[in-house]
């Protein structure tokens, strides 16, 4: 196999273990992360793992620009690029009132603009080759909203709408669009979302672990499926939605209740 894939927020959690999982298919790499130190530790194991190139960048994608510039640098260090994983972001806790409008603005940036950016960087190249698959690591706050994660729900709304939008204009250049809506996952995320809002929330549901989503956001690329849902909670949500948007949309509100978020000591 001579494929590569762009990994955004690939030094743990969800990025790092998809970086693993492409590794084992013999995907070659370019990893993009903030801590660059952690992307270097990772280097040798990917390669024992199966990958036959892989390297990495620093980029703070809380920069407006950082998003096409890695593209930039992936393309000139790979050659080419069959994969773009948006994967970055983060989230805080809390009802609305309490998000300061700058921290909004800084998690846009992070968890969707730069995705935004990333993919028009790559999209010339994905129409000149007609092939390439975009990414984006969603949620099911992608889906519905949820009391106390307002702001995250805005960024991951905006994430699918792209998604679905890109799905329509980019199928007939031989472009795919995979929208990836985890559940509760066991990363560095809920310690950030606490650390960066002062407010810890318990988890709902089991969820899954980073190496579950990995796997899917892998089979979500060798079989071109357009929008993956890996809770069982999850899809039961949205199939109660179609039938009752108000139904659903209580349930949702009496799960914030029922696990209501909590000030840390």
């Amino acid at each position: 196999m001579d494929k590569s894939i762009v990994i955004t927020g690939a030094s743990s959690g969800i990025g790092k273990e998809a970086a693993e999982v492409f590794a084992e298919k013999g995907y070659r790499l370019f990893l993009a992360a903030r801590r660059i130190d952690r992307l270097r530790e990772m280097e040798p194991h990917l390669a024992e793992a199966g990958s036959p190139f892989c390297c990495s960048g620093e980029y703070d994608l809380s920069i407006p620009g950082s998003g096409s510039r890695l593209v930039e640098d992936a393309l000139e260090r790979l050659g080419s690029v069959d994969v773009l994983l948006c994967n970055a972001g983060y989230g805080i806790f809390g009802p609305v009132e309490n998000v300061d409008p700058a921290e909004m603005q800084r998690m846009l940036q992070v968890n969707y603009l730069s995705a935004y950016e990333s993919i028009l960087a790559i999209l010339p190249h994905f129409k000149t080759r007609r092939q390439g698959h975009i990414v984006l690591v969603s949620s099911i706050n992608g889906k519905k909203g949820m009391a106390g994660s307002a702001a995250y729900s805005a960024t991951k709304f905006a994430q699918t709408g792209l998604g679905e939008a890109l799905w329509a204009e980019l199928k007939d250049f031989g472009i795919s669009v995979s929208v990836i809506c985890p559940g509760f996952t066991e990363t560095e995320f809920h310690r950030t979302a606490s650390r960066t809002s002062g407010i810890k929330a318990k988890r709902s549901s089991r969820g899954q672990s980073s190496r579950e989503v990995a796997e899917a956001i892998e089979k979500a690329v060798r079989k071109k499926q357009r929008e993956v849902h890996l809770t069982f909670s999850g899809k039961l949500i949205l199939l109660i939605e179609r039938f009752s948007n108000n139904l659903a949309m209580r349930i949702m509100a009496k799960a914030a209740q029922k696990d209501p978020l909590r000030k840390m000591e």
